[in-house]
């Protein structure tokens, strides 16, 4: 991935929260010369090593797994946020100079690691249960593997396959309009602020905690 010095994120902690924050990532892999992706929500496990590993499932029918079987196939999976246009109008500065261009603010992770697939029925399932977990944490009372019927979670489990990616490489962008002048970062949380949606607001707190940096 491109990333110009000034957008460049080093935090590991940060980035370990960009990741739980985000957790549907874009897996992508070189299979038979073609590449294939796959949308799976991921969570982080720490296992001990500097980053860890990412855990996670994909449908059983999904013939993209097949491709962790061969040792050595690397894969990558992707993390980000929906971003959010950035209108050159904003920008005090260009109604003086006229020098502005749109862009788009966003970010994005990207990890990239070799994948072993996991078939032993316990660690099956505790993968299983840790997502759910993950995920029902906000409900009011937290769906369980326990809740379903025994014979049923165990269909189900056979009819997924769960994998462990081990985390090598991590790139990290989070373009957040640092290259522009205080000003203009002003004109853009104003901007981004007036449109009034969930996503601009966000990216309106997360420039305006940029600009204070």
């Amino acid at each position: 991935m491109y990333v110009p010095k000034v957008f460049r994120q080093n935090d590991v902690g940060e980035i370990h929260r960009f990741i739980e924050n985000h957790p549907l990532a874009t897996l992508v892999v070189e299979r038979g010369g073609i590449l294939q992706a796959a949308h799976i929500p991921v969570y982080r496990h720490d296992n001990g090593t500097e980053q860890g590993v990412l855990r996670g499932h994909f449908a059983r029918a999904n013939p993209i797994w097949q491709a962790a079987e061969h040792t050595g196939n690397r894969w990558l999976a992707i993390f980000h946020n929906s971003g959010c246009y950035i209108s050159p109008n904003w920008y005090p500065s260009k109604h003086r100079e006229h020098k502005a261009v749109p862009t788009w603010n966003y970010q994005a992770v990207h990890v990239g690691g070799t994948m072993r697939l996991i078939e032993e029925p316990q660690e099956v399932l505790g993968i299983l249960a840790s997502l759910s977990a993950i995920h029902e944490s906000a409900q009011p009372k937290p769906w369980q593997l326990e809740d379903a019927p025994a014979d049923y979670i165990d269909a189900m489990s056979k009819a997924v396959v769960c994998f462990e990616m081990e985390i090598e490489t991590i790139e990290a962008a989070y373009k957040l309009s640092q290259n522009k002048h205080e000003e203009d970062r002003t004109g853009i949380i104003d901007g981004l602020q007036q449109t009034g949606g969930k996503a601009e607001g966000c990216m309106a707190e997360k420039v305006a905690s940029f600009s204070q940096t």
